[in-house]
Formats: C-alpha cells, structure tokens, sequence
C-alpha cells in the first residue's frame, strides 16, 4: 500500500517528489514520457535561476536529478484506470492499473495528466494527422529547410513555432484567425520584425491538399478565399486536457475539460489533488514556473490530508 501516487512526472512531479521527501512521504512517480508544450519551445528564457537561455530539456534533467537525490521512485508507464478498492466508499484505498499491468494500491493521489493537441477539423484531418502535416515544429522542422511552411493559428504556441521555423524555412505564413493577438508583446514584436514571417490574418484554414506531402492550402480570409502553395503544415491550437477512465465521472470540470481545484490544489474528490496544466488554476496560464508551483502546493497539501487520515 502505497501513501502516496503522482501522475505524471515531468517538471511538476519532480518537484512533488523532492518535496515528498521532506514529508517522508516516499511516493510513487508514474511516468509516461508524453509530450508537453514545452518541449516545443527550443529555448526557456523566463525560468529564475538560469541567467542564460536554456534548453527545457537540460532544466528538467537538473529537477530530475535533484528529485532522484532524494530517492524518488519512478515507474515508467502510463495509467489505465483508477478505481476504488470498495465501490460503494470512495474514501478508502484505491487500485491503479497500468498499461505494462501494474496494480498499484493508494491512499492519496495527486494528478498531471498531460494535454493532447488540438486539431484543425477539417476535412481528412485524421488522415494525415502527423504525417504530412505535423503538430511540432522542433520535431519536424528541420525536414522544411529552406522550404514554405504555413503555421496556424494562434496564441502563443504558434508564434514560438513560426519564429522557430523561422530559423530553418525560407517562408513562414502564421495564418491567424483574428485580427488581434493573445500571444506574449514579446513575441508579437519579434514576429512582426521577421522579414521571413507573413502574416494572414483573419483567416481559416478550408482545406489541404496534398499529394504525398502538403502542396497548398486552401484559405478562408473574410470575404474571399485564397490560396497559398506549401511545402508543410504546422497545426497550432493550444491542448485540450486528457482523461483518466473512471476518475472522468467524478471528478470536476470545467467547459474547457479542465479539472476544477481550489487554492489548495484539492479536488471535489478528498483524496485527489491536481496542478499543472489539467487544471483551472493559475488562471490557465502554463508555464514551467507555475508547474513547480503548483505541485509544491499539491505536496504539501497532500500531506496534510494523510496526516489527518
């Protein structure tokens, strides 16, 4: 029986688990290696601590490490289902089952669940959903060198991708579907200062066309449609929370999907907290720094809840 479960791992869990130890707590870290939204960012420039701009992948290996100090356990999978030991009393233990078919019994559970990507939908989408148009720019921008691609739509997902592949293709469309921009005035600034970065605003994608890779877009800009010839596609939509069976018909969410929590990260359910981006706190405002945050409040709440139990 284990006091303690966090999923996932990632920036927010390793810092759970460094303060987990102060707790003697000794939790459970289930890690899947899924994608996160920083990972598409090839630099972190606004995280304390790093005068310098830095890769997200060398700060998470320093949390890492730190966490793994400390004697945080980790388990390389992916949870299935969350169930509780005695159906008809959801404050008693609960039973974990993974995909590599681990059964894990806890008392508390603390949730990151990862995000998934938004799609364009649009017609055959799931036909070419990470082939021929891709969801990443650092994973695939480097096959566009020198090449057209098309980055659509907004936020700040899509400026950090067009000012990427900015970097490596000779033309970047940000096509855009307002007028008007939520991304960070920073990198709003450094788009528009871009000679490389044209901006399509007000527009919609209609369609893609493409014949063993993306040739042209079709473009729904106002009152006209226009089109525009590509050689790649680069999908921008922000995420959308994922779902963990069971848990789904009990926990608390908002329209957007987003589990509700309160100051305390604690959820509707007494024994499940959460932070990091599958929740509503923060304002929605994901960035590394609120992470951390985030799950050093869930660890210290948590342990005020095992301590009361």
């Amino acid at each position: 029986m284990e006091k303690w479960v966090i999923i996932w791992a990632w920036w927010a869990g390793f810092t759970a688990g460094i303060y987990a130890w102060r707790y003697a707590l000794n939790p459970i870290i289930i890690w899947a290696n899924e994608w996160w939204m920083i990972n598409e960012n090839p630099v972190v420039e606004n995280f304390p601590w790093y005068k310098d701009p830095t890769s997200w992948f060398e700060i998470m290996q320093d949390i890492k490490k730190q966490a793994e100090l400390y004697g945080a356990k980790y388990l390389m999978d992916t949870v299935k289902k969350v169930n509780p030991i005695d159906k008809n009393d959801f404050s008693k233990w609960y039973n974990i089952s993974t995909n590599f078919n681990w059964e894990i019994q806890t008392k508390t559970l603390i949730l990151a669940i990862w995000t998934k990507k938004n799609k364009l939908n649009i017609e055959w989408e799931d036909d070419f959903f990470w082939k021929w148009v891709s969801y990443c720019a650092t994973c695939d921008g480097f096959f566009y060198k020198w090449k057209t691609t098309a980055v659509a739509w907004w936020w700040d997902t899509a400026f950090i991708e067009a000012l990427y592949l900015s970097n490596i293709c000779e033309k970047v469309y940000l096509i855009h579907r307002r007028d008007s921009f939520r991304a960070e005035p920073i990198r709003i600034e450094k788009a528009k200062n871009n000679d490389k970065i044209e901006f399509i605003t007000n527009a919609n994608i209609k369609k893609v066309y493409w014949n063993e890779k993306v040739e042209w877009v079709k473009i729904n800009k106002k009152w006209e449609i226009i089109d525009k010839k590509i050689d790649g596609l680069f999908v921008a939509i922000w995420m959308t929370p994922n779902r963990i069976e069971w848990l789904n018909k009990y926990l608390e969410r908002d329209e957007k999907w987003y589990i509700k929590i309160n100051s305390c990260t604690a959820t509707n359910l007494p024994w499940v907290f959460a932070a990091w981006d599958c929740t509503t706190w923060s304002c929605y405002f994901r960035q590394l720094i609120t992470a951390c945050w985030e799950w050093a409040v869930s660890a210290e709440s948590a342990f005020k809840y095992i301590s009361k139990n």
